[in-house]
């Protein structure tokens, strides 16, 4: 994570106009759908016992998800390949589960980190499929696809269409917007504290220590820089009259295509097998 850094996920958000357009209605209600799948539906796929079926559903949507964001790949992969390490890594340890054993920690380390004394394969196997399904591993995903390839203009569009309040338009807008300028200020802080000597001279394995430090020192800064920022935001706004009683006109229209239908059609499928 500290070579992903904040500027690496200050990337993978970047705004990229595409050729296909998809409403971000849809993107929102598919990412609800599959959040809510991931929590209740999935355990439908394994109660089948199919170790291929439950292997693939993850490999099917991580794919996708590169496949969209594929020039960004090395930093997703990095964000990815961190995320399901520490996850598995965790669940492995922690419980204990029957099997073959594959290896035994010395006690006084598992007091410590509050590991099971013993790794069995068993345990191995469901560490992995565990983060494999993660929800935040894939709602994060989801996350960073919305905002590559949303922009504000889009979802006032689309929200303005379907008569959805002011209020919650302008929310989404605003998380569009704030969340790739955010991570690179973060980025920007971070840099800037380590060129200050943070951690200079001290050995490796003692700086890694000052460099998480650091990446979490610089998250309160930019927040604050964000909150005192709104207000710029607030007259910008107001100034375009987005408080006006009349209602916006637009030239182009987001309307719904066929990805969208297929998306929402996706979305119906997940809630329907997560509540049935």
């Amino acid at each position: 994570m500290i070579k992903l850094g904040y500027g690496g996920l200050a990337e993978i958000v970047k705004y990229e106009r595409r050729k296909i357009v998809v409403n971000p209605l849809s993107k929102i209600l598919f990412e609800i759908g599959l959040f809510v799948f991931l929590t209740r539906g999935f355990y439908t796929i394994l109660q089948l016992h199919i170790l291929i079926l439950e292997i693939l559903f993850p490999f099917l949507l991580l794919s996708t998800i590169f496949l969209i964001l594929r020039n960004k790949i090395k930093c997703l992969a990095y964000y990815v390949g961190a995320y399901l390490l520490i996850t598995a890594w965790v669940e492995i340890n922690s419980f204990y589960y029957y099997g073959n054993i594959i290896y035994t920690w010395p006690r006084e380390i598992a007091r410590i980190f509050g590991y099971s004394t013993v790794v069995t394969c068993s345990s191995l196997f469901h560490g992995i499929l565990f983060s494999l399904y993660s929800p935040t591993l894939y709602i994060t995903l989801l996350g960073f696809v919305f905002i590559a390839t949303t922009n504000t203009s889009e979802v006032i569009r689309a929200f303005s269409e379907l008569k959805i309040p002011l209020a919650i338009t302008l929310i989404f807008s605003v998380f569009v917007k704030v969340i790739p300028q955010a991570l690179q200020n973060m980025e920007t802080s971070y840099k800037m504290t380590i060129l200050r000597g943070l951690g200079y001279g001290k050995p490796l394995p003692i700086r890694l220590f000052y460099q998480l430090y650091a990446l979490i020192a610089v998250i309160l800064p930019v927040f604050v820089y964000i909150i005192k920022g709104s207000r710029n935001l607030a007259i910008a706004l107001e100034t375009r009259g987005y408080m006006s009683k009349k209602n916006r006109t637009s030239l182009v229209k987001m309307g719904f295509h066929l990805i969208d239908y297929l998306l929402l059609f996706i979305s119906i499928i997940f809630f329907y097998i997560s509540f049935s």
